[in-house]
């Protein structure tokens, strides 16, 4: 199999699926599924069942924590006010808080990190000969 620099890369003897809909992959270097359409990437995408907007929690964050109380999140809310307000105290360093805050309120809960939903029998079995 040649090789390419898109970093998918199947390991030898080590079985490769779809992690939507279980499939097995069969071509090394494949970007979607066959089956399913579902991209094979390894990358991170965005939850597509929230209650929530990522760019309105955001945006509400502008005022330290208000992100995080449209979420739900009330004691986070609390405490992303106080810590901020603390760092303001501190000169610059509050700012670079503050864009944790705003980043957090819409990042945080809304990223899906890729993980295999099916595996093979024994593929995570650390038991194998020579591991």
């Amino acid at each position: 199999m040649p090789s390419s620099n898109s970093g998918l890369r199947q390991v030898a003897g080590a079985p490769r699926f779809c992690s939507n809909c279980g499939h097995p992959v069969v071509v090394g270097d494949a970007r979607f599924c066959k089956d399913c359409g579902a991209s094979l990437g390894s990358g991170l995408r965005f939850k597509q069942d929230l209650t929530w907007n990522p760019w309105v929690a955001m945006t509400l964050s502008l005022v330290p924590g208000l992100g995080q109380f449209y979420k739900g999140q009330r004691l986070y809310a609390v405490l992303w006010f106080l810590g901020v307000s603390i760092a303001y105290g501190a000169g610059l360093f509050g700012v670079l808080v503050h864009l944790v805050c705003i980043a957090n309120a819409g990042i945080a809960g809304a990223l899906e990190f890729p993980q295999a939903r099916f595996s093979a029998s024994g593929a995570n079995s650390d038991s194998r000969a020579g591991y």
